[in-house]
């Protein structure tokens, strides 16, 4: 009795085995200097616990730092359109690409969706709250900035990239663009089967500036009033050196 007690026992520790996913990146670093056009990024991962590994979907969200934005709408006076005043965009990273093996929609339910943001339309990003607007102007600023993102490309979602080789294990190939802004990135994977979430797994990556481009960018803000002088003094100088030319 007890040996059939402990096999059963065994059997049911076996399959009750939960998936996982565990993912590296072949570089954390991203070097950013004034020739910076953009990066591959490459993440390996594997898929265990798992009968068949191709049973599954997998999501990658890769996470800038916030960054801060703002909107405007522009605003038809006499003719001449102008732009109106700005609204602040709040919590907003300064980069979101998601990366899926199909789309979201058909991979995880809404809540799902929602609570790990696994695109930018599921963003928690605030429109100035501290100003007086209309939820349907808040509904429209917010749309404005996710359709400017998209459009320069700091906002994106792909359907593929995804590559599985061969058992358990797979690639994503990410791009970041050049206007990646720098600082600390979070980068997460999640595994899904039939609309269910059985394992995650993430890591991190800096972008950092390099050589005079650090240097301005360091000056920029440990010194910024000093930084809004130099510029202002710069433009001067640029400006009577253009005057010069002309004359001659």
């Amino acid at each position: 009795m007890i040996k059939h007690l402990l096999v059963i026992l065994v059997m049911m520790g076996a399959t009750a085995k939960a998936a996982e996913i565990e993912v590296a990146l072949t570089e954390d670093l991203i070097e950013v200097d004034t020739g910076f056009a953009g990066a591959r990024l490459t993440l390996f991962g594997a898929v265990t616990g798992l009968e068949d590994p191709a049973s599954v979907d997998i999501v990658s969200v890769i996470k800038g730092p916030e960054a801060r934005f703002e909107v405007r709408q522009m605003r038809k006076k006499n003719l001449i359109w102008t732009p109106g005043p700005a609204h602040a965009i709040e919590n907003a990273p300064g980069l979101y690409l998601t990366y899926a093996t199909k789309p979201v929609g058909d991979i995880a339910p809404l809540p799902l969706q929602d609570l790990h943001r696994l695109d930018a339309d599921h963003l928690d990003i605030a429109v100035d709250p501290h100003a007086p607007t209309s939820a349907e102007n808040i509904n429209l600023y917010r749309s404005a900035f996710l359709t400017e993102a998209e459009e320069l490309g700091l906002y994106r979602t792909h359907v593929g990239g995804i590559d599985f080789k061969k058992g358990a294990l797979f690639t994503i190939t990410a791009r970041l663009p050049a206007n990646t802004p720098v600082g600390e990135y979070d980068v997460a994977v999640y595994l899904f089967r039939n609309g269910e979430l059985i394992g995650a797994d993430e890591t991190a990556l800096a972008v950092n500036r390099v050589g005079l481009e650090r240097r301005i960018y360091d000056f920029a803000h440990q010194r910024p009033v000093s930084y809004g002088i130099f510029c202002v003094a710069l433009s001067l100088i640029a400006g009577w050196a253009a005057s010069l030319a002309f004359r001659k």
